[in-house]
């Protein structure tokens, strides 16, 4: 087997075992290989047998991922903000669920776990499914419906999303009125420009104190990065409240 095909089939087994990703990105991967290799090949050079991984953010470096008003768990001057960017149709963000419960467990009010939506286009319910769980927490009822949807994810027809809703506990009628307008699909599809913006193109993806994770990894990947930010942002000096504000806002990157 040719080099190229070797890591060609390594980078895309890596992005398809952990999170939910486009055929363009995976398209341009491919395309992105061949002319490595094609480049290659011209000078008579071939690398050693090492797989290259996907482009995607530093995980080096800190990007100012932005909280906004998105649906948070946890208190807001926690040490530690988790963003995620997930898709309700996604299996690999269902699998990341209860990590996430676990890291809510073992790290308590020094982890903050924010939630932003990023249906995927080839999933073909998940912007209804995005904006029903967006009209639940209108409601203040976002997490129950976030739990229903991806315990779901193979029932997110209409009826069935009103019966969720029915079930997280909103106000019904309102809530219809709300879903039949779309009312948050711009606040969608801005939580999406910004995702993309700082490279998380695929679903999950994490940011941990802006330090980008990608994929359904499992608790010890989360929790060594964790740890680090913590003890970072512990020894400070600062605020709680103030952390993430200008280590990460202010002194992030604001693109990948």
């Amino acid at each position: 087997m040719r080099f190229g095909s070797y890591a060609l089939s390594v980078a895309v087994l890596a992005l398809g075992l952990s999170a939910c990703v486009s055929r363009s990105d995976v398209e341009e991967l491919k395309k992105n290989q061949q002319n490595i290799l094609a480049k290659l090949d011209a000078m008579g050079k071939m690398p050693s047998a090492q797989p290259q991984r996907p482009q995607g953010p530093d995980p080096a470096k800190v990007y100012a991922a932005p909280v906004a008003d998105s649906p948070a768990k946890g208190p807001k001057d926690a040490w530690v903000t988790i963003i995620e960017w997930s898709d309700f149709q996604c299996p690999f963000c269902s699998r990341v669920v209860d990590t996430l419960a676990q890291i809510e467990k073992t790290y308590g009010n020094d982890v903050r776990i924010v939630f932003k939506t990023n249906p995927l286009p080839f999933h073909n319910r998940a912007m209804q499914a995005a904006n029903s769980a967006k009209c639940a927490n209108d409601q203040g009822k976002f997490w129950p419906m976030h739990d229903l949807l991806f315990k779901n994810q193979q029932k997110l027809e209409d009826a069935d999303l009103e019966q969720y809703a029915k079930d997280a506990g909103v106000n019904v009628s309102r809530w219809k009125q709300c879903y039949a307008d779309k009312k948050f699909e711009n606040v969608i599809k801005d939580e999406q420009n910004v995702g993309m913006t700082l490279g998380a193109r695929g679903t999950p993806a994490f940011f941990v104190n802006g330090r980008f994770l990608s994929g359904a990894q499992p608790f010890p990947a989360f929790q060594a990065l964790i740890d680090e930010e913590l003890k970072k942002a512990k020894a400070s000096g600062m605020s709680r409240g103030d952390y993430y504000t200008k280590m990460v806002m202010d002194k992030g990157e604001k693109s990948m």
